[in-house]
C-alpha cells in the first residue's frame, strides 16, 4: 500500500518532508489553508516548534489556527516539537500555555502529540498516515478541505476573487470595489483588469483563466492536455 500524505508548500524548508520521503512516503506539496499535514481523508495535523507555539498562543494565530482544524477535520491533531520544558525558558507565562494546550484537548477535541525533534516528527507522521490509510485502505482519494466556511455574500465574494493566481485579500478588494460584481470581472478586457491590478501578467492570468474551456486531462487524448494561449482569445 502506498501512503501518502499532503503537504502545505510552507513546510518544505522545515526538512520534514524530505525525511517522510527517506521512511518512503509519497509526499505531495499542496498549498493549504487549513493543516500543515493532511494524512487521511479525515484527519490532518498542525505542526508547532515549542517556540512558535508560545509565540503563536500570545500573537493570538494559535486559537484561530486550531478552530479551523477542528472545523474542517473530523480528527485534527497538535504535534508540538521540541524540548516542552523549554516554555519555561521561553516565557514566565508558561502557564498560559498549559493552559491553551489543555483547552485543544477539551474544547476543540485535538489530540496533542510531542515530539523530541524533526526527525521524531516524521516518524510520527509515518506511523499516523499507516493507521489512518490502513483503516480507509478502499482507495479513496483524500480530500484537501480548504473550502472556508463562510455566511455572509461579501466574504464569499472576496474568497472567490482571492482563488485566481497572485490575488491576495488587498487586490480582491480592489477588483471587487472597481467592478462592483464578480460578473462584471469575468467580463472586463484586459485593459480594465490591468488598471485595476496594476500589472499587465495578472491581468492576462485572469483573462485567460475566465475564457478558457474546461477540458478534463484524459490519458488517450494528448490535445486536450494542451493549454490554451493567450492569443486565442484575442
Amino acid at each position: 500500500m502506498v501512503i501518502r500524505i499532503y503537504v502545505d508548500d510552507r513546510e518544505k524548508v522545515s526538512g520534514i518532508p524530505e525525511l517522510l520521503k527517506e521512511l518512503g512516503i509519497t509526499v505531495i506539496f499542496s498549498q493549504l489553508s487549513v493543516a500543515d499535514y493532511v494524512i487521511a481523508e479525515s484527519v490532518a495535523v498542525e505542526r508547532k516548534s515549542v517556540s512558535d507555539l508560545v509565540n503563536s498562543v500570545f500573537d493570538k494565530r494559535f486559537f484561530d489556527q486550531i478552530s479551523r482544524l477542528a472545523d474542517a477535520y473530523e480528527t485534527p491533531i497538535l504535534i508540538v516539537e521540541g524540548d516542552i520544558n523549554d516554555i519555561r525558558k521561553i516565557t514566565e507565562k508558561w502557564r498560559a500555555i498549559n493552559n491553551a494546550l489543555i483547552s485543544v484537548t477539551v474544547d476543540y477535541n485535538v489530540k496533542v502529540f510531542y515530539s523530541r525533534d524533526k526527525k521524531d516528527t516524521a516518524e510520527i507522521l509515518k506511523k499516523l498516515a499507516e493507521k489512518y490509510q490502513f483503516e480507509d485502505s478502499k482507495g479513496k482519494k483524500i480530500s484537501l478541505h480548504n473550502k472556508a466556511k463562510l455566511e455572509d455574500i461579501s466574504d464569499i465574494q472576496l474568497y472567490i476573487v482571492e482563488s485566481f493566481p497572485n490575488v491576495g485579500s488587498v487586490l480582491a478588494q480592489r477588483l471587487l470595489l472597481k467592478f462592483n460584481t464578480i460578473q462584471n470581472i469575468c467580463n472586463a478586457s484586459i485593459a480594465d483588469l490591468e488598471k485595476a491590478l496594476g500589472s499587465r501578467k495578472k491581468a492576462e492570468d485572469i483573462y485567460k483563466i475566465l475564457r478558457t474551456p474546461y477540458l478534463q486531462a484524459t490519458t488517450n487524448n494528448n490535445d486536450n492536455k494542451k493549454g490554451a494561449s493567450l492569443f486565442d482569445f484575442l
